[in-house]
């Protein structure tokens, strides 16, 4: 996705891939294309490689980054379109090359640097143990624990100077013994080997996948209602900050730039508030306070403006614009919490085999409700293009979040600080899949240190000291 999304954006600024608008579309669409394929794995992997006391935190700074990456292109505009005011030069080619590059650099950084998920490598159709074991041990040497098969010989990836605590490299044995292999895993694998192309087994993983998503254990209570608030949430604050400066125009709001910056700068606070608050607080409880605050700021939003509509002095007109652009403000960092939070609940709330797929189909129905509400936004102002058309469309906005608000009602229990299912079923009597071998991959850090001495250890040490040793002088 990363990698489709960066080369798409440097075709588009290339006069040879683009001369048109015709071809500069078809670039753009394939780099929303990029877009949407690198958001469900992304939240995936922060969610399966973090902890579950400090999943929320992870998670959020994951996302913030999303705000990092809107000042970079912001600043990037306004440093580059400052140079050609008569619009002479093609500036916005050199804009559109240069925003592709942290792309380029996000996916080399990714390919080299982030391991797969082993819950990735244990839920899939044919368990790759090997796999598995390999990731958890090159993501303890990147966190600086000590790895050592006994207590004379200590390997760190920064030397000793840090106390970690000192664990055992995890072998294929220790996850055979804590993981049965499913026997309906084993008939889809021998039947998928005979599968002509990686094509075909991609198609039949996606339909598994949605008959899994859309069945009767996850479509009642997670699958719709996960859609429906993606859906509301995405229909409001898309369609609100994609329309907010020609709400501002509209009620006649001086010093337009200032106040859409201030608009965007709302999303700090929003960030911060999500990353203390997002483990002590159920993620229900956070999804509906937000969603709950970011409508009541539209709605206070539209009340101004209709209540100011008429002829005001100086003074009116001065309280009116600060209370406007507060409330703006407050819908944004409001929204920023919500959208911070479903982000984490969605990862939380689809089993292991079906999480990337779910984060997928969520996010497809976040981008219609995006794209209709262009159209209803834009419908709206084309019939009245004063502040009638601007109230009409917070209204219509605050009454999306609101009932985005009650949709995590119906969802099934709240995943705050507990593990991360793999299952959609995880009951402790089933023969194939007992919760007690499901919990083998735990967060919980003791599990490590009680992990036995097994007999493939040795080969897994060795094969651990040479990549920590390949990676010192790097390092150093």
């Amino acid at each position: 996705g990363l990698l489709t999304n960066a080369v798409a954006g440097m075709c588009s600024s290339l006069p040879i891939f683009a001369p048109s608008f015709v071809q500069l579309t078809i670039w753009r669409f394939i780099a929303g294309v990029g877009v949407g394929s690198t958001v469900p794995p992304l939240f995936t992997l922060a969610s399966e490689w973090s902890s579950k006391e400090v999943r929320g935190v992870f998670v959020t700074a994951v996302a913030s980054f999303w705000m990092v990456g809107s000042i970079f292109v912001s600043s990037l505009a306004w440093c580059l379109f400052r140079l050609d005011r008569n619009h002479e030069l093609p500036i916005w080619r050199v804009f559109a090359a240069t925003c592709s590059l942290p792309s380029f650099l996000g996916a080399w950084m990714v390919y080299n640097y982030v391991p797969e998920s082993p819950r990735f490598y244990l839920a899939a159709e044919k368990r790759d143990f090997d796999s598995a074991a390999k990731a958890c041990n090159h993501m303890a040497m990147l966190l600086n624990v000590r790895v050592t098969l006994d207590h004379e010989k200590e390997f760190t990836l920064l030397g000793a100077a840090f106390d970690h605590r000192v664990v055992h490299p995890l072998t294929k044995d220790e996850l055979l013994s804590n993981y049965q292999e499913n026997g309906a895993n084993q008939i889809m694998s021998e039947n998928n080997a005979h599968s002509t192309t990686k094509l075909n087994r991609a198609i039949k993983s996606s339909i598994v996948s949605l008959r899994k998503l859309y069945s009767a254990q996850l479509f009642p209570r997670t699958t719709l209602p996960l859609q429906l608030i993606w859906f509301c949430l995405s229909f409001a604050t898309y369609g609100i900050t994609t329309w907010i400066n020609t709400l501002f125009v509209a009620i006649k709001l001086q010093d337009l730039y200032f106040n859409s910056f201030l608009f965007a700068l709302a999303t700090l606070p929003g960030n911060i508030v999500s990353m203390i608050f997002s483990d002590r607080y159920g993620r229900k409880t956070m999804l509906i306070g937000s969603l709950i605050g970011a409508a009541c700021g539209l709605g206070i939003f539209a009340i101004t403006i209709f209540a100011g509509s008429r002829e005001q002095n100086d003074e009116q007109s001065s309280t009116r614009t600060l209370l406007v652009v507060l409330c703006a403000c407050a819908f944004q960092a409001f929204g920023t919490i919500a959208w911070n939070t479903i982000d984490i609940l969605t990862a939380e709330m689809f089993p292991t085999n079906v999480r990337s797929a779910g984060m997928g189909v969520c996010t497809a129905t976040g981008r219609f409700g995006g794209i209709l509400s262009q159209c209803v936004n834009a419908k709206l102002i084309v019939d009245d293009t004063g502040e009638g058309a601007a109230w009409r469309v917070l209204v219509v906005a605050s009454i999306s979040l609101l009932f985005g608000a009650g949709m995590p009602l119906v969802l099934d229990r709240d995943m705050t600080m507990e593990e991360l299912k793999d299952d959609a079923i995880e009951d402790s009597t089933d023969p194939c899949c007992p919760r007690s071998h499901k919990e083998h991959l735990s967060d919980e850090e003791s599990d490590i240190p009680r992990l036995q001495l097994q007999s493939s250890r040795s080969l897994e040490y060795q094969s651990f000291q040479q990549e920590v040793e390949s990676n010192q002088p790097f390092l150093l």
